[in-house]
């Protein structure tokens, strides 16, 4: 058959999950168009709006998308997907898309099928591209006359005709030509016209036959009928019949062939929905995903098989449940407020709590989308089970607290660590400043007194008295100083661990005594009283007798240091359990009561001797270094009629550590 060419329609359909939307689809689909289908939130990705036939809106599109179509494209190019008449939100809100587009065309879902494909072809035929297809006639009779005058009829119709005066003819000018009717005289100088129908069948099966004969009697009908042939007109053939016959038997094969196209299209969309919808049905009954579609109050519409595994119900019991009794109140609460207050996409997630029967409630989160279900309102929510990501939710915010704990404590150590070391500096500064007067002070003095004797020898004025004075001088503060570096290099072994410990068994009586004795020449200078009652019997002990004794002429000349003259200093020693106490009581200037502790930190002196006295601080560091040593506890206390008492406790016995032994 030759015809023209029609272009196939474009049609776009903006969407809001409308099974309307999908009929429409379907159906434009049946009659030859090319349908793109979107959802209303897709939008921004199509621009060339002005290459579609016709912009179909369904009901449930934010009018604001409708405006932005409606400037986009004309109204004559619009069609409209009505909601049910029953759904009055819907209405009110479908009625302000008609009134952007009042020109439009409206289908409601209560329209037939047949109904609607016939509104759609109406629509797009009105800007007709559509072309007139006329048959291809082959025209066959034996006579000229009678010949050319049918033919110039049909020529006279636009109808292209192709004539020939016998059967051999008539198959001969047929090549090259799609014939589609056959008008035949019946009675043909080598045939008749019933022969060239079969000939012509043979090379084209769609052709159809108009025979006309002067003897009607003479045609077998049966014969002719069961070959095929449409109609037998008589002659003399008069020209509007035979035109007449001619457009009739066109319009039946038309149709004809139409319908088959339809049928064979409709064939073709059903296989393909068949297949489309098995495939979604595999998917949706087989994903590991809970898949729930249900109403606005809750009642549960259908349920995949991973739903009825994650409820533990089946798929009956489910069907006869609502989602509002399966989730716990808060979720329930939760899933209602937003379905009342859906946004324009139509669509929300939330967290929600599955209760379980003697089992931790389980984490899901649901992601719920609003459809038209048959043109009602209905839910969909995929459930996902994130019982796993709540745990390592759990972990994360675990470890972020032990971290944060660990932060706060470090941050606290370091602050500690800080203030120790600033305090260090500042008294490692103050000792330095006292260290600098220490030792500039001896050193100054036998300089000054050495200068002094080297003048008298200079000018010959030896005086042995005053020579021996001079050299008494350097001698003293020779040993001033080199108590100073002893006191340096002590607490420099000790930093270390180098410093020799020799714990032997001693009377402890004995050891006071001594340390008495060596500082008697500065009580003596003082008129200090120095007071001792030795143990009776002896007390013996497990100590270093070397440390001891310089332990305790540090306590003992600090206690005369800062003693006054003529007054009194008391060693008391007694036996306590399985230790030995040693108290020095003085009646000197005393401690401010919040140095008692800091007094024996290294380079710190008391507020009230580091201006006067003098001292470097080490004096009272390097007494609790020895006391340590001996497993001992060294304190100072204020007496209550003025002076300090410094009190040494020492264990009878030393369990000797594997790191003593070695510095022994």
């Amino acid at each position: 058959m030759k015809s023209g060419v029609k272009a196939v329609r474009k049609i776009l359909i903006v969407d809001s999950n409308s099974i309307l939307a999908m009929r429409i689809k379907v159906l434009l689909e049946l009659i030859g168009c090319e349908v793109e289908l979107i959802h209303f939130s897709m939008l921004q990705e199509c621009t060339a709006f002005s290459s579609y036939d016709l912009v179909t809106i369904a009901h449930g599109v934010p009018v604001a998308t409708a405006s932005f179509l409606v400037t986009q494209v004309s109204q004559e190019r619009f069609l409209l997907l009505a909601p049910k008449v029953e759904n009055s939100e819907q209405l009110s809100l479908f009625s302000e898309l008609n009134r952007l587009a009042p020109n439009a065309l409206v289908i409601y879902p209560f329209f037939a099928n047949k109904e609607i494909s016939t509104l759609l072809e109406s629509v797009l035929e009105l800007g007709s591209d559509s072309v007139l297809v006329l048959p291809t006639v082959l025209l066959v009779d034996h006579i000229p006359q009678r010949l050319e005058k049918i033919a110039n009829s049909l020529l006279g119709a636009h109808i292209k005709t192709i004539t020939a005066n016998s059967i051999s003819s008539a198959i001969s000018q047929t090549q090259g030509h799609e014939i589609d009717l056959l008008l035949s005289d019946f009675s043909l100088p080598d045939g008749s016209g019933l022969e060239v129908f079969a000939a012509l069948k043979v090379l084209y099966p769609q052709c159809r036959c108009l025979l006309f004969t002067s003897k009607p009697n003479q045609v077998s009908m049966i014969e002719a009928i069961r070959q095929g042939v449409e109609d037998v007109l008589v002659k003399p053939i008069n020209e509007n019949m035979l035109l007449q016959s001619v457009h009739k038997l066109w319009q039946t094969e038309l149709l004809k062939r139409h319908n088959t196209e339809l049928v064979e299209r409709l064939q073709d969309t059903v296989d393909a929905l068949i297949e489309k919808d098995s495939l979604l049905r595999v998917i949706y009954k087989h994903t590991p995903d809970a898949i729930m579609l249900f109403e606005r109050n809750g009642e549960v519409i259908e349920a995949n098989d991973a739903c009825s595994k994650l409820f533990r119900l089946s798929a009956k019991a489910l069907k006869s449940s609502s989602v509002f009794t399966l989730l716990d109140a808060t979720s329930v609460e939760q899933i209602k407020e937003k379905i009342a207050t859906l946004n324009k996409n139509r669509q929300f997630s939330c967290d929600v709590y599955l209760p379980m029967e003697g089992e931790d409630a389980i984490p899901l989160v649901g992601s719920f989308n609003e459809i038209d279900h048959h043109g009602d309102i209905a839910l969909a929510v995929i459930f996902k089970n994130v019982t796993h990501l709540k745990l390592k939710e759990e972990l994360l915010l675990e470890a972020k607290d032990m971290l944060e704990e660990q932060v706060r404590a470090r941050t606290s150590q370091l602050e500690d660590a800080k203030n120790i070391a600033e305090a260090a500096n500042h008294s490692k500064s103050e000792f330095l400043a006292n260290m600098s007067h220490e030792l500039r002070t001896p050193m100054h003095s036998i300089l000054s007194f050495a200068r002094f004797g080297l003048d008298k020898l200079g000018r010959g004025d030896i005086s042995v008295e005053k020579l021996q004075k001079y050299l008494s001088r350097i001698e003293c503060s020779g040993e001033r100083l080199l108590s100073l570096l002893n006191n340096l290099l002590d607490l420099s072994k000790l930093d270390v661990g180098k410093f020799p410990f020799n714990p032997r068994p001693h009377n402890l009586n004995n050891i006071i005594k001594t340390s008495i004795d060596d500082v008697s020449g500065t009580a003596m200078e003082k008129d200090i009283e120095v007071k001792y009652l030795p143990q009776k019997p002896p007390l013996i002990i497990d100590c270093d007798e070397e440390q001891v004794n310089q332990l305790l002429r540090n306590i003992l000349g600090n206690a005369l240091k800062f003693s006054d003259p003529h007054s009194c200093i008391e060693v008391v020693l007694i036996k306590q359990q399985e230790q030995a106490i040693i108290e020095v009581i003085d009646s000197g200037i005393g401690i401010p009561d919040d140095e008692l502790e800091h007094v024996f930190s290294k380079f710190v002196q008391s507020s009230k001797t580091n201006n006067g006295a003098g001292g470097t601080g080490l004096g009272l560091a390097l007494c609790r270094e020895f006391v340590s040593l001996h497993k001992g506890v060294i304190s100072a206390h204020n007496n209550s009629s003025g002076g300090t008492t410094i009190r040494i406790t020492l264990p009878l016995e030393i369990k000797i550590s594997a790191t003593q032994e070695e510095i022994t």
